[in-house]
């Protein structure tokens, strides 16, 4: 290299760390200054074990942000995330069930459009998802799982009695009832010895085709005498299909014992069930349908963001990236034993052993618009209860439910 070219290059050299150093000695480039750390919390009824993998994983991802999960009680959950809110000491992210945004949904930030929009959640999920988590173009929501109501029935039960297919509409299903007779199905009590009678209930009227609320919200049970109607008759024992005694113990209780051949119930309860007698070989068939359309009931968890979160964006990049990435979503569903309901996992699962027939259902789920689902829970329980012991008749239980639904 000549002289003069190697001084020059020498020269541009010492100019460039000439200026780098007036931009350090005037705090232009500040090489002590870290980036900020970001630090969520989420607050949800999963166990703690669930969500190790998953901050773990965003972590990794995201070394900027640390993200803990708390646990609290699933019986007192509600009430504790309300005090927790109402005290300013909530959490960034916490889980709602899936009616919660009629009543909550002030405490909710909406995603900003940039991460999720409700035409984007549309195309992601069931159509139940887009019904109650998302209002106005804005997803207040993401779900983390669907759960539906399946037929579970006892195989030993069944093999005893000379069954070789369980039943799958409600034409069968009643015919196998009347064949098998007394306490052979749990359909037709009320809370108190159903689990689940509410929704199953509703799930019937909306099979029928009853519209369950109108466009202003109101409950509207017109043309729901047909579904209460088959519902309460498994519990008249001068009926030609006395099923079920409505007497403790409960369905699950007797279920679980092995002594009820037909109940329905989730997948949550499939795998209580399990848990509580591992000896016990239940078989899962996709829930009974009314000739019309399929029509399944929605439940389901999903994850929101705190409208007083100091970090609402990045906790909503974490939602995002959890339920909408297939692979983070995919650990969820393994690691909580949980049916999928982002779409592209629910083609992968639909002939899984376990979750296929949840995961095939979840897009025939819809939802049913209530304020208070508790409320409505009671209200059901209570119309299922003046029937079945002869207070009101079909006609007087419906009107004194929707008048109830309506004065919450």
């Amino acid at each position: 290299m000549p002289i003069e070219k190697k001084t020059l290059w020498i020269a541009v050299g010492f100019s460039a760390l000439l200026i780098v150093a007036i931009l350090i000695a005037t705090g232009a480039i500040n090489l002590t200054k870290k980036t900020a750390k970001i630090e969520l919390a989420v607050w949800g009824f999963d166990s703690p074990a669930v969500w190790e993998g998953i901050t773990a994983k965003y972590h990794r991802d995201n070394p900027t942000v640390t993200v803990t999960y708390k646990t609290l009680s699933p019986a007192a959950y509600e009430t504790d995330l309300l005090n927790g809110l109402a005290t300013g000491a909530g959490p960034d992210i916490f889980m709602i069930m899936n009616p919660w945004l009629a009543r909550h949904g002030n405490k909710m930030i909406p995603a900003p459009r940039d991460i999720a929009t409700a035409a984007e959640v549309d195309s992601l999920f069931p159509t139940a998802v887009t019904q109650e988590l998302t209002n106005a173009g804005s997803a207040y929501a993401l779900p983390l799982y669907m759960d539906t109501y399946a037929l579970m029935y006892n195989k030993d039960l069944f093999d005893k009695a000379g069954i070789t297919l369980p039943p799958n509409n409600w034409l069968a299903f009643q015919e196998m009832a009347k064949k098998l007779g007394k306490n052979s199905a749990a359909l037709g009590g009320s809370e108190a010895t159903v689990e689940g009678a509410s929704d199953i209930l509703a799930l019937l009227m909306m099979q029928d085709g009853v519209r369950m609320t109108d466009t202003d919200g109101k409950a509207r049970l017109t043309g729901g005498a047909g579904a209460l109607s088959f519902y309460t008759k498994f519990t008249n024992p001068k009926g030609g299909y006395y099923a079920w005694d409505n007497k403790l113990p409960t369905a699950f209780t007797r279920f679980a014992r092995g002594t009820l051949p037909m109940a329905l119930g989730t997948h949550a309860e499939v795998m209580a069930l399990r848990a509580a007698n591992p000896s016990l070989r239940i078989g899962v068939t996709p829930m009974p349908q009314a000739p019309a359309a399929s029509v399944n009931f929605a439940s389901y968890a999903a994850l929101a963001v705190w409208v007083g979160s100091p970090h609402a964006t990045e906790a909503w990049r974490f939602i995002s990236d959890l339920t909408t990435n297939p692979e983070n979503a995919l650990l969820y569903a393994v690691s909580a034993k949980t049916p999928p309901v982002l779409r592209s996992l629910i083609g992968q699962f639909e002939n899984d052993p376990d979750v296929g027939v949840f995961a095939r259902q979840a897009l025939t789920a819809r939802p049913w618009y209530r304020v208070n689902e508790n409320a409505a829970r009671a209200t059901f329980s209570a119309m299922i209860e003046s029937v079945t012991s002869g207070a009101r008749t079909i006609a007087e239980a419906l009107r004194t439910a929707e008048n109830a639904l309506n004065n919450e």
